[in-house]
């Protein structure tokens, strides 16, 4: 399955659960609320390798953080893997651990 597909299906299950009409309805305060939701999704991930450290339930919370991720980029107009390739490019020719700010 392609990235752009996978960006689609799941946006789809977030439309249907209403998250996208929610959302919607705060402008700026929605932004904010669901990128809180995906700081909840990493810290469940960082929560599960302090106390539980299976791997299976750590690729579920990865996957919920990128999920999130997707929901909100598609929500706001934004072809993610563009930027995600985009980005890519720029990472390539950043110093070792990105001392020096190219961007």
């Amino acid at each position: 399955m392609e990235f752009s597909e996978i960006q689609k299906l799941v946006y789809s299950e977030y439309k249907k659960n209403g998250f996208e009409e929610e959302f919607n309805k705060h402008d700026a305060i929605g932004d904010i609320a669901e990128l809180g939701l995906i700081t909840t999704e990493i810290s469940e991930a960082i929560e599960t390798i302090r106390y539980s450290n299976t791997r299976k339930h750590l690729c579920f919370e990865l996957a919920d953080i990128v999920i999130r991720v997707l929901n909100f980029a598609n929500r706001k107009g934004i072809n993610l893997e563009f930027f995600i390739q985009q980005k890519n490019d720029i990472n390539q020719q950043r110093n070792k651990f990105h001392g020096n700010k190219n961007i």
